[in-house]
C-alpha cells in the first residue's frame, strides 16, 4: 500500500510536480482544460507552416486559432508547475 501512495505522489517519474488549479469553478476548469486539445493542434500546424516558410492564409488562420483557444486554457486551466528544488533533494 506504501508504495502505490509513493507513486501517486510522485506521478511515476523522478521529479517532483505541483499541480496548479486557475480556479475552483469544476465547469469552467473542464471547459478551459478542452480548449487545450484544439490549441495544441492549431499551434503544431503553425510550427508545420513555419518550418516550411509558408506565411500565407494557412498560418494566419491557425496562429490565430491556437491563441483564441489558448486564451481560456491559459486563464482557467490546469497546470503542472515542475519543482526542481524538491527533485534534487531526493
Amino acid at each position: 500500500m506504501k508504495e502505490s501512495t509513493k507513486m501517486e505522489e510522485s506521478v511515476g517519474y523522478p521529479w517532483k510536480a505541483t499541480k496548479v488549479e486557475k480556479t475552483k469553478i469544476l465547469p469552467l476548469r473542464w471547459f478551459a482544460n478542452l480548449c487545450e486539445k484544439p490549441a495544441s493542434y492549431h499551434l503544431d500546424m503553425v510550427m508545420y507552416y513555419d518550418d516550411r516558410n509558408n506565411y500565407g492564409i494557412a498560418f494566419k488562420f491557425h496562429s490565430k486559432l491556437s491563441n483564441i483557444f489558448y486564451k481560456p486554457y491559459f486563464k482557467w486551466g490546469t497546470f503542472y508547475k515542475l519543482d526542481i528544488d524538491k527533485s534534487e533533494q531526493s
